[in-house]
């Protein structure tokens, strides 16, 4: 291994997976310590999402190839799951959405929701920084209107 390392390489791919109206959360019977019904994930890509995953593994490992790499190998297995958005879709109005710009519901004014559930889709990158920045741009909202938001 410490002579092969000098030559070791990964290749990572990203792909996006379209909003899918089957991927949902659901609320279950069972309770939480203080109550609260349980919500469930509901989530499978669907073909189109599983052609681009392999689409990336195939490519991956011809460039590989291309290099004259001695050993070219895929770890292909499950699609991961990690960055999954959408639930609570950030738009307009309630025909097309749960939230305004904001994080705001349209039906209920003193609910926010802060997170990845309000993008409608995924970017290329990591969505951390883009939470970030909408969470703290809801809470200046929010505080800016707190008097006439919680009566």
């Amino acid at each position: 291994m410490k002579r092969a390392k000098r030559g070791l390489t990964r290749i990572g791919t990203f792909g996006e997976e379209l909003p899918n109206i089957e991927n949902r959360i659901e609320l279950v019977s069972d309770k939480d310590e203080f109550g609260m019904p349980l919500a469930k994930i509901i989530h499978s890509y669907d073909k189109d999402a599983e052609a681009v995953w392999n689409a990336n593994f195939e490519e991956g490992l011809e460039v590989g190839r291309a290099t004259g790499a001695k050993d070219v190998w895929s770890a292909r297995g499950n699609m991961p799951t990690i960055h999954l958005m959408g639930g609570t879709i950030m738009g307009t109005q309630v025909g097309n959405s749960v939230v305004n710009s904001y994080g705001q519901t349209h039906e209920i004014p003193n609910l926010y929701v802060a997170g990845p559930g309000i993008f409608a889709t995924s970017g290329a990158s990591n969505p951390t920084y883009t939470i970030f920045a909408l969470s703290l741009r809801g809470v200046e909202q929010l505080a800016a209107s707190w008097g006439t938001v919680t009566d």
